[in-house]
Parts: structure tokens; C-alpha cells; sequence
């Protein structure tokens, strides 16, 4: 089997698992836990800290440190994605047009910049695409 057609299994495989059961539970999960995060943050139910661990105790929960940056993004959609545009910057998107800029390389890191409909909903929570409440960055700096 050449590469080509290696690569073409992989793909199918990764399409497959995507698109199971056990992928749509785990995103209708990650759905719950963003939305419920998000309102505990809104009514003043959890600090700054308790927001980073509780997004952390979600197993569905995408964590992420570099630099000095350490995130963790509650979310259910395929879109998120984080990305490496120089040296000591970070930038979480959706896939709708929202989301954050972070400088890593600061001590401690900052989120510099937020694009589109990105609701700050605490020193360190950040709700990509306000509306629905289901992308959410939390931050540790």
C-alpha cells in the first residue's frame, strides 16, 4: 500500500469516528458543560480559578499550554481551532469568524485581542460566538 492510499484509510477511519455515536455523546457532553460553565460564570457562581478547574475536571475539554499561556476550551464544535500565526502568539477561532488573541510570550499572557461576537464573561472566560454560549476559553495566566 503506497502513501496516498494510507493516507486516504487514515482519513476514512478519522471520518468514521467523527461521525459515531460515541463522538456525538461526547460533543452533546462538551455542549452541556460549556453552557452550564458559562452560567455559573454569568451569575457569579465560580471565580477565576474555579473556572479554570472546572473546565479542567470536563473530559471533553481541549487543554492547551505554551509559553505562558495555559487554556482550556470547553466546546462541541468541529470548527475550533488553535493556531501558531509567530513565535509567541496564540489564536483560538471557531470557525465563525470569533475569537482570541493571545501573546503567550508576555508574563503572564494576555489575551491582546478578540475578534467577532467574543463575550468576556470573566477575568479569565471567554465565550466565542456570545450567542450560544457553547465555545468557551478559559485562561490561566
Amino acid at each position: 500500500m503506497n502513501w496516498k492510499e494510507q493516507l486516504d484509510k487514515a482519513v476514512a477511519a478519522v471520518k468514521e469516528a467523527a461521525t459515531s455515536e460515541n463522538a456525538r455523546d461526547i460533543a452533546g457532553k462538551a455542549k452541556a458543560a460549556a453552557m452550564g460553565l458559562v452560567e455559573k460564570v454569568k451569575t457569579g457562581a465560580v471565580d477565576a480559578a474555579d473556572a479554570f478547574v472546572e473546565a479542567n475536571r470536563d473530559p471533553s475539554a481541549l487543554s492547551v499550554r505554551f509559553l505562558n499561556a495555559d487554556l482550556t476550551i470547553v466546546s462541541p464544535a468541529e470548527g475550533i481551532s488553535i493556531t501558531r500565526p509567530d513565535a509567541a502568539t496564540l489564536v483560538v477561532e471557531d470557525g465563525s469568524g470569533n475569537g482570541v488573541v493571545i501573546n503567550a510570550g508576555a508574563d503572564p499572557a494576555v489575551v491582546v485581542e478578540a475578534i467577532g461576537t467574543v463575550a468576556k464573561l470573566s477575568d479569565n472566560t471567554f465565550d466565542l460566538g456570545q450567542e450560544d454560549g457553547v465555545n468557551v476559553v478559559v485562561t490561566k495566566f
